[in-house]
């Protein structure tokens, strides 16, 4: 038995890969997709988190069914036109770029409320944002027409020095919302249900950051000589399943949240001569009162759209007044 030649033994990998990276896919989408009916899709029309969640969700998934497909073709010996080939990885990295974009836009959403939509923050997204869709416009039509593949679209070592540019500019803005994450969440005094939230932001986050970044690291090497045909072949179908998941997490951690907060309704004793105001008065003001201590019932209303929370007394009105 003749032993595999370089090109099959790669699309032997990359089917590997695909179909394990795409079983994954399926059985998380499958184990969510009751609580994505039931919370999310009656949110599509009034919450932009939602409408990027769900953009995300199914380009992710229809994204790596095709490649099992395509790849399956390769590891079966089909050569392709060349102009096959070349839509196939423009079809890659469109979706990787659609992916990436909706992580970043998911985490843009987070700062903007964690900082009260300050013009000044704004701009510093915006600038963020239109930097990057340059660069990767512009690095996508030097980088796609520049791949080398065999005839049955297997990648060749594609180092062209523009890739390290794509690679560092995503790596440095994500670095840059997670210090403004971090910056606002540990420089703040939240109230109690706020801070959980919170923690949970800043915690996937730091995760999802490590991830764009180790996942973007061969991108940024590989003009540098650290380079292997292995890695090329399979770095776009990790980063599909890896971004995917990314996205996943952002929306549907903080939808669990918001539904165990809901859910949490508790008769409570608040003793109002002690309550001592936060730093932020805008995100949990303190209401006045010359009572000493009254039981009171705190419905914890949770804005699905900011992320934000406030706290209303439902028996203000408890005690009489003089």
């Amino acid at each position: 038995m003749s032993s595999l030649t370089e090109p099959e033994g790669l699309a032997r990998n990359m089917l590997i890969v695909s179909t394990t990276l795409t079983g994954l896919t399926v059985l998380e989408y499958a184990w969510n997709i009751s609580f994505e009916m039931r919370v999310i899709w009656p949110k599509v029309w009034k919450s932009a988190e939602a409408k990027i969640f769900l953009i995300a969700r199914y380009v992710g998934l229809a994204g790596q069914i095709f490649n099992v497909w395509f790849v399956n073709r390769m590891a079966s010996g089909i050569n392709h036109h060349p102009l096959a080939c070349r839509a196939w990885y423009s079809h890659q990295a469109a979706i990787i770029q659609c992916l990436l974009m909706s992580v970043e836009l998911l985490l843009m959403l987070r700062v903007c409320k964690m900082y009260k939509n300050d013009k000044y923050v704004l701009g510093i997204l915006f600038l963020f944002a239109v930097g990057q869709c340059a660069t990767v416009i512009i690095s996508a039509r030097i980088v796609v027409p520049s791949v080398g593949f065999y005839p049955t679209c297997v990648m060749v070592i594609n180092s062209h020095p523009s890739r390290i540019y794509v690679g560092t500019s995503v790596i440095v803005v994500y670095q840059c919302l997670l210090a403004m994450i971090l910056w606002r969440y540990l420089r703040r005094d939240w109230s109690e249900p706020l801070r959980s939230y919170l923690r949970i932001t800043a915690r996937d986050s730091v995760l999802i950051v490590i991830s764009v970044t180790c996942l973007l690291l061969p991108l940024t090497l590989a003009p540098m000589g650290i380079e292997s045909r292995t890695i090329d072949n399979l770095l776009f179908h990790v980063m599909l399943f890896g971004f995917w998941f990314a996205a996943d997490r952002l929306v549907l951690d903080k939808e669990r949240f918001h539904l165990a907060v809901q859910n949490n309704r508790e008769l409570t004793e608040v003793d109002l001569d002690n309550l001592e105001p936060l730093d932020d008065p805008d995100i949990c003001p303190v209401k006045p009162s010359d009572s000493k201590a009254v039981s009171t019932e705190v419905f914890i209303a949770f804005d699905s759209e900011s992320g934000l929370e406030t706290e209303e007394d439902i028996t203000d009105e408890m005690h009489p007044s003089g």
